[in-house]
């Protein structure tokens, strides 16, 4: 591999780096276990040993010198990016989270470079089998996956991270499993996320058919906000009502979850036709019910337009 100046520049910078960090290296070693033994540190952190990464990489586990390498690890990740090569990519951002674990961007941009970039790339790759881009496929939005588990794994009070998996778990273009996004959502809003966080869990519960009364449940509670009184809100919570047999006496009013009838229309239009695996029990009979009704009205305001065009006995005739 051809490395450009740039990143020429930084080797010499990276040598300086491992020849200071060589000599430290035994002393930073007992202060790390020290550390470890006073309950300051989670873990002891030896690089080489760990994630078995580079000898090199090794030598410059010092707590300052962190941040720096992967700042520069970083700039030869992003030329991997642009040369496609995904592979490369994923060892720098596993050499990256490895030297900063605390540092959310090194996880979400790993990830995100594994379950969509690479995961679109090599699915159009055309030096690739057809078998082979739909498994490379997979096989890349399942790296970027496990590594954002892994990210929760050493920050487990980071909503951000919850969240972000459960966006990547219901992405409905990536083999999405809805019910493990529920479960990460709510591990978020647990963690303190915002109140929208709660929202994406009631849509990840709502597609999961075994989970219908609990998603029914949370979405009724979100309702009593009239901030949540959104159409993905109100159909699913109208879809969840006629799967569930809700009797009427203990439902939420058609008309309170639709105040205007034409909007209804156009709302629940997209709930049955929009791709987007919601629930749709009986929205289609309801579609059918509100269309008939406005036809009916339709012809019942025609003759009354026509008479108003007509003259009356009132009107005056035009002398002769």
């Amino acid at each position: 591999m051809t490395l450009s100046p740039k990143i020429k520049t930084y080797s010499v910078t990276f040598i300086a780096i491992a020849l200071f960090g060589l000599v430290k290296l035994p002393f930073q070693n007992h202060i790390l276990t020290q550390e470890h033994k006073a309950n300051l540190l989670t873990e002891t952190t030896y690089l080489g040993v760990e994630d078995q990464l580079e000898q090199q990489l090794a030598l410059v586990t010092l707590g300052g010198l962190r941040s720096l390498v992967a700042a520069m690890l970083s700039v030869d990740a992003f030329e991997q990016f642009m040369s496609n090569n995904w592979t490369y990519l994923e060892k720098r951002y596993k050499q990256m989270t490895s030297l900063v674990p605390n540092n959310n961007y090194y996880w979400e941009t790993g990830a995100w470079h594994m379950a969509y970039n690479a995961s679109s790339q090599v699915k159009s790759d055309p030096n690739l089998t057809p078998i082979e881009q739909k498994e490379g496929f997979l096989q890349w939005i399942k790296k970027g996956r496990h590594f954002m588990q892994k990210s929760i794994e050493k920050n487990p009070d980071v909503w951000i991270l919850q969240s972000k998996y459960g966006d990547m778990l219901s992405d409905i273009y990536r083999h999405p499993d809805f019910e493990k996004a529920a479960q990460a959502y709510h591990a978020a809003v647990e963690l303190g996320a915002p109140e929208l966080t709660q929202r994406k869990e009631f849509y990840a519960l709502a597609r999961v058919p075994s989970q219908s009364r609990e998603a029914l449940t949370l979405g009724l509670k979100l309702f009593k906000d009239p901030t949540n009184h959104v159409p993905s809100v109100t159909c699913n919570i109208f879809a969840l009502e006629n799967k569930l047999d809700i009797p009427e006496k203990d439902r939420i009013p058609f008309n309170v979850l639709f105040p205007d009838k034409e909007q209804a229309i156009a709302q629940l239009t997209n709930q049955l036709y929009g791709n987007m695996r919601f629930p749709t029990n009986g929205v289609r009979a309801k579609l059918d019910e509100l269309e008939k009704e406005a036809k009916l009205n339709e012809q019942k305001m025609i003759p009354s337009q026509i008479k108003r065009l007509l003259p009356t006995n009132e009107t005056k005739q035009p002398q002769k």
